[in-house]
């Protein structure tokens, strides 16, 4: 009899969710969910109540408000959107504990990985375009932007099971240069490629990235394309979530011989700092080719690089020295939790004391709506560290949005222009 047939990590997640023994690529397959977490932009609560329907599990269902605080293109919602939440949950039985509120709050798919929702061997749903930043661990994390409604009442998801692409990362990252980097290098080399399929993780390189650093990749899932991206379960990420894990979990690693459309090498070593847009996430230029262009503002934040270790980045190239006149910069930690670390260390009065504005923990700059003092005139230049280039994301439709990791943010606010970080890391950091 033939040997069973290898499988990803991506097969085996499904499979296990499904109760199917395999999930080969191509197979329909309706596996279980182990969790949805909501944005506070949701509107399937009034689909819900008007026609009387109620979640599957409320223990399985989570709120962060990270978005809607006081939208300025629709001032209702600020009012209506946040209590209405907090009265469907009551309504539903999902504990208050579970509705990441003010003080609490934080992006969608940051707060269950640091508070220990999403785990290893999950399938976890998020209601969210980033949601997919959860796969760091080793979690088969999904957004779903349509058929919400069906998987709130069945706590299960119709999926074809997708091929995966398997990316070897070897060699470690050089100072100034981010997960953020990664995800850019990953558009650039898979361009037509991913098409759909899952990205899964390999190789020596990853025992030299932090969960931080894991995140900021699976972040860029759908820019680069993906459905998602995995990373397998090593000894570092196991320590993160041990402590944090909400219930026990089943990591899952691929067989020796899975199946993968493509094998593809990134030397981490090799990486450098990376800028993408305007107006279009896939126009990748190395940072060379965009120095000295002259900035209006900067943002440091959002889901794909707002987390303490990109804080604390910045606020080390920032620290004796001020932004430019003329420049905005804004600093938005990614949440609630990553603020009081970054108040703790003094990571906030250093980025204070340079100049910045810290806004409250969430989205902020990274689109218009959101609660934030930075909002793009006609005319203006922007490098922002968050995950979109589209007119008119952070204010006017006339403004330039450019993309690169909080280190480069950091020095362009110094510089006054886009600027190479390198020159501003201490002494040890560059050598």
């Amino acid at each position: 009899m033939a040997a069973p047939r290898a499988q990803t990590m991506t097969s085996k997640l499904l499979a296990r969710a499904a109760g199917t023994g395999r999930a080969d690529p191509g197979a329909i397959v309706l596996p279980a969910v182990d969790l949805v977490t909501c944005p506070d932009g949701t509107t399937f609560i009034d689909t819900f109540e008007a026609n009387g329907w109620h979640v599957w599990d409320p223990a399985k269902v989570i709120f962060c408000f990270d978005h809607t605080f006081q939208p300025d293109w629709m001032p209702a919602a600020a009012v209506r959107e946040h209590p209405k939440i907090r009265k469907f949950a009551a309504a539903e039985g999902i504990p208050p504990g579970q509705v990441y509120d003010f003080g609490r709050n934080g992006l969608s798919h940051q707060i269950p990985v640091e508070d220990g929702w999403a785990l290893p061997g999950s399938v976890v749903i998020g209601l969210d375009t980033q949601s997919s930043t959860m796969g760091a661990v080793n979690c088969f994390a999904m957004p779903s932007m349509w058929g919400t409604d069906a998987i709130l009442l069945t706590g299960d998801v119709w999926l074809q099971v997708p091929e995966a692409i398997d990316v070897r990362l070897e060699g470690e990252l050089p100072p100034g240069v981010t997960g953020k980097d990664v995800g850019y290098q990953l558009l650039r080399d898979l361009a037509g490629v991913v098409n759909g399929r899952v990205v899964e993780f390999s190789g020596p390189g990853i025992a030299s990235l932090s969960v931080d650093v894991r995140m900021a990749i699976a972040n860029s899932a759908v820019q680069t394309g993906a459905l998602t991206m995995i990373f397998p379960p090593d000894d570092r990420l196991l320590s993160y979530v041990r402590p944090r894990a909400r219930k026990p979990f089943e990591p899952v690693s691929p067989d020796a011989d899975a199946p993968y459309v493509l094998t593809h090498t990134v030397d981490l070593s090799a990486v450098r700092p990376l800028v993408a847009g305007p107006h279009d996430i896939t126009r990748v230029r190395e940072l060379d080719d965009v120095l000295g262009l002259g900035l209006d503002a900067v943002n440091i934040g959002s889901c794909s690089s707002g987390r303490h270790s990109d804080l604390a980045l910045a606020a080390e190239i920032l620290r004796g020295r001020s932004v430019a006149d003329g420049v905005r910069l804004v600093v938005t930690p990614i949440s609630a939790a990553v603020a009081r670390e970054a108040a703790a260390d003094g990571t906030l009065a250093t980025l204070l004391a340079a100049g910045a504005t810290v806004t409250q923990p969430g989205c902020g700059g990274c689109y218009h709506g959101n609660l934030s003092p930075l909002k793009l005139g006609d005319g203006e230049r922007c490098l922002s560290t968050s995950v979109e280039t589209l007119r008119g994301r952070m204010g006017s439709s006339a403004a330039e949005i450019l993309l690169g990791n909080a280190a480069v943010a950091a020095a362009s606010a110094i510089a006054g222009v886009i600027a190479d970080p390198a020159a501003y890391l201490p002494e040890g950091a560059r050598s």
